[in-house]
């Protein structure tokens, strides 16, 4: 008997050691992991990235340009593929540091707006929230048609997401294994400016008449004196410590946004009113992330949609803004990962 149980004794020894070196194995890993998460595309200049180009055809004949970065192993029929949608006026470029952390991985897929990007001009009337929606299910049914998909969208890129989620409920469902909202809202936009949406509804459509006429003068205008202006987007779209190089990189895009981007596209921010839609993230793995400094889409249009949804994940990122992706791109792309893990 006493020698039973020294030996028991000594087998629940080796075990709880066995156990303990598993656990610290996994914890190295998941250190390990964080760190190439957060230091993925660093060594990378900002927008070199390229992967296979495809052109998708939009239900109204916009063509629209998208990207496919293949893994460098087989990830299997289960592994998701990653879909991600940037916001107003910026292009896919936006995701560089995501598009590098986990392209090894997964399937990444990244796409251009219409009127952005490498993508092909639309007309006025389908810049709005829905025809974005149904971009999105074009570039899922031409570029993703089979397999798990995880959508990530940013600021504009996340309207769309609830659009999708909105016109096509059975697909959403049946594909989508799990959502990041980056710096985005589902309504009440035109109180940026509190006390102010006649200003905003009325003024606006006034001022793009006018500058309609004159487009192709507006973008030379635009250009000659630096486009948006570097100050104004470190101001709108980054937090307190941005690197110049950030801006720099977004500033540029912003620069090479047609004129007709903001005036075509601006309607559907004063009218924007989504949160009835948001349920539809319900039970599926879903981060909300959100800089506590971000102007554009305010911290409490995200504490919003999380009120809505209890069981998604809130990350704030301290101190970043509207371009959170770049600017704490390590945080965000461990968000992303988590959702991932849960979705799998």
């Amino acid at each position: 008997m006493i020698r039973w149980r020294a030996t028991a004794s000594l087998a629940g020894a080796l075990l709880g050691v066995a156990a303990a070196g598993a656990a610290t194995t996994l914890t190295v890993r998941r250190r390990h992991r964080h760190t190439e998460l957060a230091r993925a595309g660093e060594e990378v200049p900002l927008g070199s990235l390229r992967g296979e180009a495809r052109t998708v055809v939009a239900e109204d004949g916009v063509l629209i340009h998208a990207e496919v970065d293949e893994p460098a192993t087989d990830a299997g029929p289960q592994s998701p593929t990653l879909v991600f949608v940037h916001g107003w006026a910026l292009s896919l470029d936006c995701w560089h540091y995501q598009r590098a952390a986990f392209a090894q991985t997964h399937r990444v897929v990244v796409y251009d707006h219409r009127s952005h990007g490498r993508s092909g001009a639309s007309a006025p009337e389908q810049c709005t929230v829905a025809q974005l929606g149904v971009d999105l299910a074009a570039v899922v049914e031409q570029v993703v048609p089979t397999g798990p998909i995880v959508l990530i969208g940013h600021s504009m890129g996340g309207m769309t997401v609830m659009s999708f989620a909105q016109q096509f409920p059975d697909r959403f469902r049946e594909r989508v294994v799990a959502v990041a909202l980056v710096g985005t809202s589902a309504g009440d936009l035109a109180r940026l400016v509190p006390g102010r949406r006649t200003l905003l509804t009325r003024v606006s459509p006034t001022v793009g008449a006018l500058v309609g006429r004159v487009p192709r003068a507006v973008d030379v205008g635009r250009r000659l004196t630096g486009g948006f202006g570097y100050e104004a987007t470190r101001r709108f779209g980054f937090g307190e410590h941005p690197l110049p190089a950030h801006v720099a990189f977004v500033d540029t895009m912003i620069t090479q946004s047609p004129a007709s981007v903001f005036l075509d596209f601006w309607p559907l921010f004063t009218t924007l009113d989504m949160y009835d839609v948001v349920t539809a993230f319900e039970g599926l793995p879903t981060a909300i992330i959100v800089g506590t400094n971000d102007a554009v889409t305010p911290v409490r249009h995200s504490h919003r949609i999380a009120e809505l949804l209890p069981e998604a994940e809130l990350v704030v990122c301290v101190g970043a803004g509207h371009l959170v992706m770049l600017e704490q791109h390590g945080r965000v792309n461990q968000a992303i990962a988590d959702i991932i893990e849960a979705g799998s």
